[in-house]
């Protein structure tokens, strides 16, 4: 392989600490995060040597700050806040004081309590819908327990549609530069998306926890367990949780109930140490915060990477009428940290939540519009449900399993938190490359894992592929591996289906559907 990456990002170091020194955040930063989700191949080169590459040619340079893209083929602007309106977006705003309700009633957000969905970044008015076939609202809504009637919602992930608009720019300045640009898909070769399950043992009812169970069991699913602060169920059945193949996490109590339940990096570090006592594990890998407490912007992140959570799924909804997406994402991310650490990124993966308790806290009409959008967007669906309504309400308890039932209709597989974390993880560590065979049409692809994965879709943006171009015609010339054409996030693109071991593996494939 030549060493040279499709994509170079221009990172300018007196750009950034100019902003840094004015207490300014660098947003462009997050580009690399961007890609790095993707886990397209690019260098991150200074400005002085962008005039040099682009004349070597095969590359295409992102200039974030500045919001252009160039290829040898020509020049493509984009919005230069695009970094900022995502991580806004999704990181949402400092939450120091309860956040404006919704003037339709549906969202109570003052009610005195500090949360995520107090620093929302998004619209009221301009982003959310109804439900489909959900009548409209007449006047004010009545936000009480089952939900009367659907409220709107957020429906788009708006965030990843705005990755998503960069991304097609800058594939469409490498078609046109010729230039075959590959990646790595989110999932395994042939899943669309995934959808996760997280439960809350708010209360610690044991006799709740063992219908849960059934629950789950029923559902065919394995969730992740959040275990609540102070108490805790019988050790037989924290046993079953994880017999059953539940995984053990924390459900950080920052309510003020109880002597350590409250917001702070000692109580924290407290709580873990209680939920590894109790579950036996050392290992605490994930956690979701009680109510979907949040305080500040960045600290709740960096006491997690501190104590060693891996995963934290806590940003979503507390109120009827902000769920679905008002974070704006259903994918994987590393938060990046405030001016302090230099907009460094957390090593903390951040999960997004997208409803609770289906018929009681959320309408089930909610359920269909979360599916569609995690799977258009190639993301995870993520829903949580109580043991205590799981026990108590039949309505909950089978919208629990029908949810279970049409995600694995629509070729979802259910992951905990857990196995999403060592998913992401893993495939961080793969790094593609692509270029010309030795033969017409070939393409040799080399992939280097620093972990094995199993089951990876390599995804290639070869120029020319055509809409008409089927599955059967590239062919895999040498090594251990399927391909076909496919179509993700829209395009067609050539996917090679692998188990990739740790260390470097080489491809060759014939490309022989290319248009002329």
């Amino acid at each position: 392989m030549s060493g040279t990456s499709p994509v170079a990002v221009v990172l300018d170091p007196e750009l950034r600490a100019a902003a840094h020194a004015r207490s300014e955040n660098a947003w462009w930063l997050y580009s690399t995060e961007v890609l790095d989700h993707l886990r397209v191949p690019y260098d991150v080169i200074d400005p002085d040597e962008a005039a040099a590459r682009l004349a070597a040619g095969g590359t295409v340079l992102v200039h974030p700050a500045e919001g252009r893209i160039v290829s040898p083929a020509g020049e493509t602007a984009f919005p230069a806040d695009l970094w900022e309106r995502i991580v806004t977006i999704q990181q949402g705003t400092p939450v120091e004081q309860d956040g404006p309700p919704a003037p339709d009633g549906s969202c109570p957000v003052d009610d005195g309590i500090l949360k995520c969905d107090d620093g929302l970044a998004l619209s009221y008015d301009e982003d959310r819908a109804m439900p489909p076939g959900e009548p409209e609202l007449s006047g004010t809504f009545s936000h009480t327990y089952p939900p009367p009637a659907a409220a709107p919602m957020f429906h788009r992930a708006r965030a990843d549609r705005l990755r998503l608009d960069f991304l097609h720019l800058l594939f469409d300045a490498a078609e046109a530069a010729g230039i075959a640009v590959p990646w790595l898909h989110y999932w395994p070769a042939g899943v669309p998306a995934v959808a996760h399950m997280s439960h809350d043992s708010d209360g610690n009812n044991s006799e709740a926890a063992l219908s849960a169970l059934e629950v789950f069991d029923q559902a065919g699913v394995h969730v992740t367990w959040c275990h609540c602060f102070p108490g805790g169920y019988r050790p037989e059945v924290v046993a079953e949780i994880a017999a059953r193949g539940h995984e053990q996490a924390l459900h950080y109590n920052a309510m003020g109930d109880a002597d350590i339940a409250s917001w702070g990096w000692p109580q924290l570090r407290a709580q873990y140490a209680w939920a590894q006592a109790m579950t036996g594990r050392e290992d605490i890998v994930s956690n979701k915060n009680h109510y979907t407490r949040w305080e500040g912007w960045d600290e709740f992140f960096l006491w997690c990477e501190r104590i060693g959570i891996r995963i934290d799924e806590s940003r979503g909804p507390s109120k009827q009428g902000n769920v679905g997406f008002p974070f704006g994402s259903c994918h994987l991310s590393f938060p990046i940290a405030g001016v302090r650490e230099h907009n460094r990124r957390i090593d903390v993966l951040e999960l997004p939540l997208h409803t609770q308790d289906l018929a009681w806290a959320g309408h089930t009409a909610i359920r269909d519009v979360i599916l569609t959008e995690a799977l258009d967007l190639h993301g995870v669906a993520h829903f949580l449900f109580h043991a205590a309504h799981l026990h108590t309400k039949p309505d909950v308890a089978q919208a629990c399993r029908d949810v279970a039932a049409e995600a694995r209709r629509l070729g979802m597989q259910w992951w905990t938190a857990e196995q999403l974390n060592d998913w992401e993880r893993a495939r961080r560590g793969v790094r593609v490359a692509a270029e010309p065979g030795a033969g017409s049409g070939e393409l040799r692809i080399e992939v280097t894992a620093t972990a094995a994965v199993k089951g990876a879709g390599v995804l290639v943006a070869v120029p020319g592929l055509r809409e008409a171009d089927t599955g059967g015609t590239p062919r895999v010339l040498t090594g251990d591996a399927t391909c076909a054409v496919v179509t993700r996030h829209g395009r067609r693109l050539l996917e090679l289906a692998a188990d990739l071991p740790a260390g470097t593996s080489v491809f060759t494939v014939t490309t022989s559907g290319r248009s002329s």
